[in-house]
């Protein structure tokens, strides 16, 4: 049987390209493309082609090789075999990338919120899923037919009504009905500007999916197809929270048949009903008897028997809302002298005061802000205050109760409470840490912490954590007004700044851990040089960085693991410190923020967020290269640009930042950032096949750095620059074929590293790894053992496991016999167990089971 079919050589031709564009698989990915290109060339040279090939983009192109790699390998029996191999190679990368579902930690993600134990009612809405759901299994008497898409669930109502609450309590009773776990996001959909992408979410559902981070795909359709992958076949709730278009939800549901997804939204999203059969489920306000039962589980009941009657007049007056009744009923619990009789009155005047004024809206309410737009639900009868008959009374928004309660719990605040309710309400932060708190309130973190559990006492923040907390988007736009009428502009941009400028040192310090070493701007990496870390030294940076750690110091694998979570913890919060700092004018901070951020996106990837932060860094940088900041910025920010459209494959985008950063260090006379920006269209080039081109890049770059005087700006980056240099130029020399002069340059690149003043002994080991790859290339196994045994030393030294892993196999291929290779094998296969990386286990298991030794 011919081995050689298109569709087995076609599949395998877009799982290395594939690899090659997302980044996934790690180093399997990118030797099987180099493989690919490596057959592609010798291929085109004995087909008569002119000009080496390129990366294949389109399903045309990809095509075409695989036609071309066929034709060769049937007309010559050494191509075939070469080609053989390769493919089996490639089939080990498609496991990669296909992680096993039931992956350790990942079989049963659990992610919904808590529900308080105040829930109340809701009957009705749970009676309807599961009516949902029972109809799709067949009910009692199985004569439905067979659900052939998962049951979806839109559950409608205006700010305040309870949506999320009664979704959680609805996932939460039918866990039963799906064992394989369920998945939660807050879409924060409450307006355009604060929703999240569905990339954001994708890429944390693939994480609790089991998906190691350099498997998840940069691309959101890539994302998404993996999404579906791993959620086939599985009863799971997916629980999409706080839904702002169906644009958004789209890539975000699940095929699988026995699932459900729970969407709650205060907008129509017709498009659910029309193209994936949702069922509307409308929320509305809560009974009467409901309402005295909340307010009385809130307040406590002791509270409540005193002055029943009142107590129910201002159960009465929040309109059958959860979040008015929650309020009102904290107010009284935390104020033993506050009766209802006064708390009804003062609900009185409260609304007697909006009639008088003639507009109808609640204090500190922007006009916007009755938690409806032109798409909400019209179907709103019981849930608007109902006008002046209304037990609420004086306007017809559906939200006005909730906006009372919240202005009269704000009185009741401490100025000093007050101040920092307001203040963090300036920006919609994703979620709110005590440090962040502290910086905003200009106090200490003590302070910040009593604060903010004073407020969430109150239920005018949410503790969404461990020492972490968020406003529900109605209470943080009535803080917002209150803040720009009380504080004005001054002080609210001092707030802002302070709180911008927590999250920037935070993130340099994370990020001096993280990638230690590299070259970098701007001050806020002077101040992670000694003990002074983000403001007010605060538990946040104690848990990041370590009291006493410095940019300079050796850092330990958990140290730098843990500021990598740190960093991906603050992810959101970082994009939004970027965006605020743009609207507020701090171009300064702006673009530094983006380089603080260079870790967290070189780890993790978040490609569309990289992206995104980076365009307003490269504008933030222009700015102030037209001022008086620093000129080296806007080709600093253009290069980080670059690397996040690579991660996405936008390449063209790429190159055209890149000759744009090239062109503005020169403007600047900024030689070290222009050699960056050379050396990265080398390695652009690297991944479109381009050797030839990469290697002139890498040449030029190298010409830039010498010409940086001794102790001039970036003179002391310069030697460890020259090494990584010569190591990607052997890399593009093998790519041509040209090994002997490829083990030259890798030669020079391990000298250069090991002349360093501080020994950089991970890329000493991954340039040994470059020279065993070569002697491989090259035909020339046996000379290929010492560099990767040497290779395995320090990756073990290092704590590199997964690095390890991948010299162990290598070695095994070049083995000197069975015996040897064996024991390399079962020595990766440990390390990939160690770290729960299934899909090596699973390719050194079987490479294992092939010689009988397993």
């Amino acid at each position: 049987m011919d081995p050689f079919t298109m569709a087995a050589v076609l599949a395998a031709v877009d799982t290395a390209a594939s690899g090659a564009l997302s980044g996934a698989a790690g180093e399997l990915g990118r030797r099987t493309a180099e493989g690919l290109a490596g057959l592609a060339r010798r291929a085109r040279r004995r087909d008569g082609g002119g000009e080496p090939p390129a990366a294949p983009t389109g399903d045309g192109e990809r095509r075409a090789l695989a036609a071309l790699l066929i034709e060769r390998a049937r007309a010559e029996p050494g191509f075939a075999r070469d080609l053989a191999s390769w493919l089996r190679e490639s089939e080990w990368l498609a496991a990669a990338a296909a992680v096993p579902a039931t992956a350790a930690g990942a079989a049963r993600p659990r992610m919904l919120p808590p529900l308080t134990s105040a829930f109340t009612d809701r009957e009705d809405v749970l009676a309807a899923v599961t009516a949902l759901l029972d109809e799709g299994d067949g009910g009692s008497d199985g004569a439905a037919f067979p659900r052939m898409a998962a049951s979806m669930a839109l559950l409608t109502g205006p700010a305040g009504v309870g949506k999320t609450a009664a979704a959680v309590h609805c996932a939460r009773a039918l866990a039963a009905r799906f064992p394989d776990g369920e998945l939660y996001a807050d879409l924060r959909g409450a307006a355009a500007a604060t929703a999240v992408t569905p990339s954001e979410v994708l890429v944390r559902f693939l994480h609790r999916l089991g998906v190691p981070a350099d498997r998840v795909p940069a691309g959101e359709q890539g994302q998404a197809d993996l999404y579906r992958e791993r959620t086939e076949g599985r009863r799971m709730v997916v629980l999409l929270d706080n839904a702002h278009s169906a644009a958004q939800l789209a890539p975000l549901l699940t095929a699988s048949p026995g699932s459900l997804v729970l969407v709650t939204s205060r907008h129509r999203l017709p498009e659910l009903v029309r193209d994936h059969g949702a069922r509307i489920v409308r929320v509305g306000p809560l009974s009467d008897a409901d309402s005295f039962l909340l307010l009385t589980r809130i307040a406590g009941p002791e509270r409540v028997a005193a002055q029943r009657t009142h107590a129910e007049a201002v159960a009465a007056r929040c309109g059958g809302m959860p979040l008015a009744l929650c309020e009102t009923g904290a107010r009284v619990q935390t104020r033993e002298r506050l009766s209802w009789e006064s708390l009804e009155r003062e609900f009185a005047a409260a609304v007697a005061g909006l009639r008088g004024s003639g507009h109808g809206q609640a204090p500190g309410m922007p006009d916007d802000a009755d938690g409806l737009d032109d798409t909400a639900t019209p179907d709103v009868s019981g849930v608007t205050s109902g006008g002046g008959d209304s037990p609420a009374g004086g306007g017809d928004s559906p939200v006005e109760p909730a906006l009372l309660a919240t202005d009269l719990s704000y009185r009741d605040l401490a100025p000093d409470a007050a101040r920092l309710y307001r203040l963090l309400a300036l920006r919609p932060w994703p979620d709110i840490p005590v440090g962040a708190a502290a910086a905003a309130a200009d106090t200490g973190e003590a302070e910040a912490r009593r604060l903010l559990e004073t407020l969430a006492a109150a239920h005018l923040l949410e503790e969404t954590g461990e020492e972490r907390y968020r406003f529900h988007d109605l209470v943080r736009l009535h803080a917002e007004r209150r803040a720009h009428e009380e504080d004005g502009r001054g002080a609210t941009a001092l707030a802002v700044r302070r709180t911008v400028t927590w999250y920037l040192r935070l993130a340099a310090r994370a990020d001096a851990l993280v990638v230690p070493g590299r070259w970098h701007l701007g001050p806020a990496y002077a101040r992670t040089r000694g003990g002074d870390g983000p403001v007010g030294g605060t538990a946040e940076a104690s848990r990041i960085a370590g009291a006493s750690r410095t940019a300079g110091a050796s850092r330990t694998a958990e140290e730098a693991r843990a500021a990598l979570d740190g960093l991906r913890r603050e992810r959101a919060n970082l994009a939004e410190a970027v965006r605020a700092a743009e609207e507020y004018g701090f171009d300064e901070e702006a673009w530094q923020l983006c380089e603080a951020m260079w870790g967290l996106h070189l780890r993790l990837g978040f490609h569309d967020q990289w992206v995104a932060t980076h365009l307003r860094g490269v504008e933030a940088a222009r700015r102030c290269a037209a001022g008086v900041g620093d000129p080296r910025a806007e080709g600093r920010m253009r290069t980080q640009l670059a690397f996040g459209y690579m991660g996405l494959g936008r390449y063209a985008e790429a190159e055209a930042q890149l000759t744009a950063a090239a062109a503005a260090d020169e403007r600047a006379g900024h030689h070290r950032g222009r050699a960056t920006a050379t050396e990265s269209l080398g390695l652009l080039c690297l991944r479109q096949w381009r050797y030839e081109a990469a290697e002139e890049h890498f040449r030029q770059a190298r010409s830039t750095l010498d010409g940086i005087a001794p102790g001039g700006d970036g003179a002391d980056d310069v030697p460890r620059a020259d090494a990584l240099l010569a190591h990607h130029l052997g890399r593009a020399l093998r790519g041509q074929g040209r090994h002997a002069e490829a083990l030259a340059q890798l030669a020079d690149a391990l000298a250069r590293f090991r002349a360093l003043p501080d020994r950089d002994l991970y890329n000493e080991a991954r340039v040994r790894m470059s020279l065993a790859e070569t002697h491989l290339a090259a035909g020339d196994p046996a000379a290929a053992r010492r560099p990767l045994d040497e290779a395995l030393a320090v990756m073990a030294s290092e704590g590199a496991v997964l690095q390890q892993a991948d010299a162990a196999e290598l070695r095994a291929r070049c083995a000197e016999d069975p015996a040897d290779a064996v024991r390399h094998l079962r020595l990766a296969r440990s390390l990939y167990e160690e770290v729960g990386e299934t899909a090596g286990v699973s390719r050194t298991g079987a490479l294992l089971r092939e010689r009988g030794a397993d």
